[in-house]
């Protein structure tokens, strides 16, 4: 028995529910060779866009003299295979016909210079065992669908297709990214990229980069974070806050595999993986025209839902121990505090229950922590249906230890001052915790960090400068 689910890309996932192999489904473009000096050679990559040429920097590297250094490439697109001839100087031929940019019909034979090729868009499918393990690299967990989340990883991680990671904040994207890298065998590094940044100039300058005296003040050469990534692996987290005017602008490194640095009118070379992030419904958002549907479509050719810990809470009393021993937390946990910890709802994930795990060891010392001491709010805190700006909140942990707010008599204005003042206390330790980061407070909460920001203002925190 599996689990399917399908995206617009063309890309499934068919998850086994069973103990049967996992399976992933991907599209690729398969090419091979029926003459010339490189007849006999077959590849099949997950990639969006494939290039050609004698250069070794090309996908497909051809030993055929007549074959330009960076001969052609070929998109995969909604309508099919693009073919598309990059200025070469014997020509790019479907059937015989010189083009300069065509789809590649069924059957078709392309020539580039001696060389034949087949070429075709086909569903590559890949099979890996679900072992009953308890981690996989930084990720902790022995359930179910833990198992099958590391099953993904492990057949997705050595290809070089585009990942997409999708979760509540505080699930662990992050230690996706980062197991997803350790298993993909890439020499260079991991770079994370917070797109949540309010700067469009500054998002542009950090993953992009300048050359110097680009800008007053560019005193030196910036690489930005694609180049730092080359040859490994670039993680943009919460890429739903892209600026739109620049979506534009990644979507053609990602094509392309160059990067143009702010200042500069020559592009460079990039060889780079990417994986994305973010809690928010990319396919909502392209409906209503705040995502592009062609980077939507590039960024998701491989789509991993990262479980809430909630959906895992069998996993909780593992995950706990594993906190508490990479944190050097002296916590000893009651059979009871076990219990309540697998009860809660956990509305900030993994992060929050963190928060809680080193709140208790400060708190309790050398005693052993009861349920009371982890001081877990009782239910989710949700905006009052009377203020219709305020999102839907996570629980406060300290909420025990606000002041009541004062009645006025109307039930109704008493609730809403009451949930106000809740808000505004969660807010503020959310600061302390995130020493002032306002993005990263807006990920813990799960907020967008525009209406952080309105709230800030309206409660009258910190600076607003």
């Amino acid at each position: 028995m599996a689990a399917s689910s399908s995206f617009g890309n063309g890309t499934e996932v068919i998850v086994a529910t069973s103990p049967s192999p996992l399976r992933v489904q991907f599209e690729a473009i398969e090419l091979r060779a029926v003459g010339g000096p490189d007849v006999g050679l077959e590849v099949s990559l997950g990639l969006p866009v494939l290039r050609m040429g004698t250069a070794p920097d090309n996908d497909v590297v051809l030993t055929d003299r007549a074959v330009s250094r960076r001969h052609a490439e070929i998109r995969m697109t909604p309508a099919g295979l693009l073919l598309r001839d990059l200025g070469s100087t014997n020509g790019t031929f479907i059937n015989d016909v010189r083009i300069t940019e065509a789809y590649i019909p069924a059957n078709a034979e392309c020539r580039l210079g001696y060389s034949r090729l087949l070429i075709r868009q086909h569903t590559e499918e890949r099979k890996v065992a679900v072992p009953r393990q308890d981690h996989l690299g930084e990720l902790v967990g022995s359930s179910e669908r833990m198992r099958e989340l590391y099953g993904l990883i492990r057949a997705v991680a050595s290809t070089p297709t585009t990942v997409h990671l999708h979760g509540e904040s505080g699930a662990g994207k992050e230690l996706v990214a980062r197991t997803l890298h350790a298993f993909s065998g890439r020499p260079g590094p991991l770079v994370v990229f917070d797109a949540s940044v309010a700067d469009p100039e500054m998002v542009r300058n950090d993953l992009f980069g300048h050359i110097k005296g680009a800008f007053t003040g560019a005193t030196g050469a910036r690489e930005g974070a694609f180049r730092q990534a080359h040859t490994g692996t670039l993680f943009i987290d919460e890429i739903g806050e892209l600026p739109l005017d620049l979506q534009p602008r990644l979507l053609r490194v990602l094509e392309t595999r160059e990067v143009l640095p702010i200042g500069s009118d020559k592009p460079l070379r990039v060889d780079v993986r990417v994986i994305t992030a973010t809690h928010r419904d990319l396919e909502a958002m392209v409906r209503t025209g705040a995502f592009r549907a062609d980077l939507f479509y590039r960024l998701s050719v491989v789509p991993i839902e990262v479980p809430a810990l909630r959906e895992v809470r069998e996993d909780i009393p593992l995950i706990a121990r594993h906190l508490c021993e990479r944190l050097q937390l002296h916590c000893r946990l009651s059979a009871a505090a076990m219990e309540a910890l697998q009860g809660y709802s956990w509305p900030g994930n993994v992060r929050e229950l963190r928060n809680v795990l080193e709140r208790a060891a400060i708190l309790c010392g050398e005693r052993e922590v009861q349920p009371e001491d982890l001081r877990l709010s009782k239910a989710t805190l949700a905006a009052p249906p009377a203020v219709p700006s305020v999102p839907s909140v996570p629980s406060v942990p300290a909420a025990s230890r606000m002041e009541p707010a004062p009645e006025s008599g109307n039930p109704a204005a008493d609730a809403r001052a009451h949930l106000k003042q809740m808000e505004r206390r969660m807010i503020v330790e959310a600061l302390e915790r995130n020493q002032g980061n306002k993005a990263a407070v807006a990920r813990e909460l799960g907020i967008p960090l525009s209406t952080l920001k309105r709230r800030l203002k309206e409660y009258q925190i910190g600076d607003e400068g």
